[in-house]
């Protein structure tokens, strides 16, 4: 390894001078603009998740909307880069089975959010780091480390004192949609991986963005249809539909810094966004909805960000690149 010009030596038992491993990279001023561009999107998300729910706004339309809106646009920038339509076969089967994997943990987040307060459904969204570094442990991908443990276990705690501090819980009341949600993290959690572990080679990350977002929406077609058809009674009016148009403009920039990161930097650092995310949504959750803020949330709100902060220092016993960055 070179370290300002000079290689670096470790003097191993043997006594031969052996060349210490080199250290991972650091992220460039252009990933991490894509980090706090990805932490602040997922901030809001939960409140944007909220207001859907109480204009009535089904979940099929949202999803199929918005991914629709989302990859032809998505689809039409990368056209004027490349000049070129075509997306290959390889992306088209990524960006279906990416569809699938984000649908499932999507249209869970948008339900929960009808009976879970914001605040406290970005708390339970944003464990997804311990869930994905539970996944790297499983497979191999990561060895586990003390540091890396007691992250696992102090972010399980603040889940838990959220949700054992909710109103009703100390006279029996057990709040099944809060601990429903936590479906959510568990699920995007098996997007994340494969969204990192299985990139085509060589692929463009607008044309995997587009070639994912168009997928999700046409998987939602036959329940928009058959299910919750465009104008049928109890669906919002019309001009309810313009927050769609909002945030497919968010999501396109979502989408584009998430696939960077995802191609560039693996699942572990793209989740670590919500170092940004966390405090970002339940700060904007308080001020549109109100609500109330007790002390227990902001413990659990601590105890979260001390966890993400395990997770995400220290040297990794196995640092193992899941893919080339570019």
């Amino acid at each position: 390894m070179l370290l300002i010009g000079v290689p670096v030596y470790s003097l191993q038992s043997d006594s031969c001078l052996r060349p210490l491993p080199p250290l991972a990279p650091m992220t460039s001023p252009r990933h991490f603009t894509y980090f706090l561009a990805l932490g602040l999107f997922w901030g809001v998300s939960p409140s944007l998740y909220r207001h859907l729910s109480q204009i009535g706004m089904p979940v099929s339309h949202t999803i199929m909307i918005t991914g629709l809106g989302v990859g032809l646009i998505m689809a039409v920038i990368a056209v004027l880069q490349s000049d070129s339509w075509r997306i290959s076969n390889a992306v088209q089967r990524y960006g279906a089975a990416c569809a699938f994997l984000m649908n499932v943990p999507f249209a869970i987040n948008l339900y929960v959010a009808r009976h879970v307060p914001p605040t406290e459904l970005a708390i339970i969204i944003t464990t997804s780091p311990f869930f994905n570094y539970l996944l790297a442990l499983w497979t191999g991908w990561e060895q586990a480390t003390p540091r890396r443990l007691l992250a696992i276990a102090t972010g399980f705690l603040s889940t838990l004192v959220l949700i054992l501090s909710r109103e009703g819980m100390l006279t029996g009341q057990f709040s099944w949609w809060l601990v429903a949600s936590l479906a959510v993290p568990i699920l995007y959690c098996g997007y994340n991986s494969y969204a990192a572990k299985a990139w085509p080679k060589g692929a463009d990350t607008l044309k995997v963005g587009a070639a994912e977002s168009i997928w999700s929406g046409l998987l939602m077609v036959p329940v928009v249809m058959f299910v919750a058809p465009l104008g049928a009674e109890g669906t919002p009016p019309l001009l309810s539909y313009w927050v769609l148009g909002a945030a497919i403009i968010m999501w396109i920039v979502e989408r584009i810094a998430y696939f960077t990161l995802i191609r560039d930097k693996g699942a572990i650092y793209t989740v670590q966004a919500t170092y940004v995310a966390t405090p970002a949504a339940v700060v904007i959750a308080a001020m549109i909805f109100g609500g109330t803020q007790d002390v227990w949330l902001w413990i659990s709100l601590a105890l979260l960000m001390v966890a993400l902060w395990l997770n995400n220092t220290g040297r990794s016993l196995t640092p193992k690149s899941t893919q080339p960055s570019s």
